[in-house]
C-alpha cells in the first residue's frame, strides 16, 4: 500500500498525528533544522530564538511547510528518520519478523492477510497501537490495506485512552501533590504545638515546685 509512498504523501495520511511526532522530534528541529535554515525561522517564526518556540508553533509550522514549500519532500524525510531513530526498538522488531517470512524482506509487496494480522496484533501489543501505526505508515510496512485501516483505527482508541489515562494520572499526582502538602502542614502543627506544650509543661513544672517551696517557708514560719 505504501511501499511507492512519497514522504510527503506518508505525512499527508498522518497529518492528525503531527502533534505527536513532533513532540518527539522538537529537539532535533530546534537543535538541528532550525539553526541550519534561519530563512524557515525567519518565515515560519518571526526570527524567534528556537527555545521560545512551542510545541504548537513547531506543528503548525512543519505541517503547512510540508503541504506548502518546494524543499517538503526532503524536510518529511529529515523528519521520518528522526522519529524512526527514536524509535529504533520498533525498526530490529519489524526486521526481525519480517526477516522470518522472507530473508530479503525489502522484495515483499503484500503480506497475506493472516501474516499481517498476527505480526499487527505482535507489535501492538509490545509498543502500542499509536506507535506501531506510525511506523507502518513511516517505514511503509507492506501491511494490506484492510490491516492499515483496522490499525489507523486502533491507532486513535489507542491515542484517547492514553490521553484518558494521562488525565488521570495527573490528578491522581496533584491530589498525592495535596495530601503530601496536608501532611507536611500537619507534621509542622503537631511539631510546633507538641514543642509549645513541652514548654508550657516544663513552665508549670517550674511553678509548682516554686509554690512547694513557698508553702514550706510558710509552714516553717508559722510553726516557729
Amino acid at each position: 500500500m505504501l511501499k511507492e509512498a512519497t514522504y510527503k504523501e506518508k505525512f499527508s495520511m498522518l497529518k492528525s498525528w503531527m502533534p505527536v511526532i513532533i513532540d518527539v522530534v522538537k529537539k532535533d528541529l530546534k537543535n538541528e533544522h532550525m539553526r541550519r535554515d534561519p530563512s524557515f525561522v525567519r518565515q515560519y517564526f518571526q526570527g524567534k530564538n528556537p527555545s521560545k518556540v512551542t510545541n504548537e508553533d513547531l506543528v503548525e509550522a512543519y505541517s503547512h511547510a510540508i503541504e506548502n514549500i518546494e524543499q517538503a519532500e526532503e524536510l518529511a524525510e529529515y523528519i521520518c528518520n528522526r522519529w524512526l531513530l527514536k524509535n529504533s526498538e520498533l525498526y530490529l522488531f519489524f526486521e526481525e519478523s519480517l526477516t522470518k517470512i522472507n530473508p530479503n524482506f525489502s522484495d515483499l509487496e503484500v503480506l497475506e492477510n493472516q501474516v499481517a494480522t498476527e505480526l499487527m496484533e505482535n507489535a501492538i501489543q509490545k509498543f502500542g497501537a499509536p506507535n506501531t501505526y506510525l511506523f507502518s505508515v513511516l517505514n511503509s510496512v507492506v501491511f494490506p490495506r484492510e490491516i492499515y485501516a483496522t490499525l489507523g483505527q486502533r491507532a486513535e482508541t489507542g491515542a484517547r485512552q492514553a490521553k484518558v489515562e494521562a488525565v488521570e494520572q495527573q490528578e491522581k499526582a496533584s491530589i498525592e501533590s495535596m495530601q503530601r502538602n496536608y501532611d507536611q502542614q500537619i507534621a509542622r502543627l503537631t511539631d510546633k504545638y507538641e514543642k509549645k506544650l513541652a514548654g508550657l509543661q516544663k513552665k508549670y513544672t517550674t511553678d509548682v515546685e516554686a509554690l512547694k517551696k513557698q508553702v514550706a517557708q510558710l509552714q516553717r514560719k508559722l510553726n516557729a
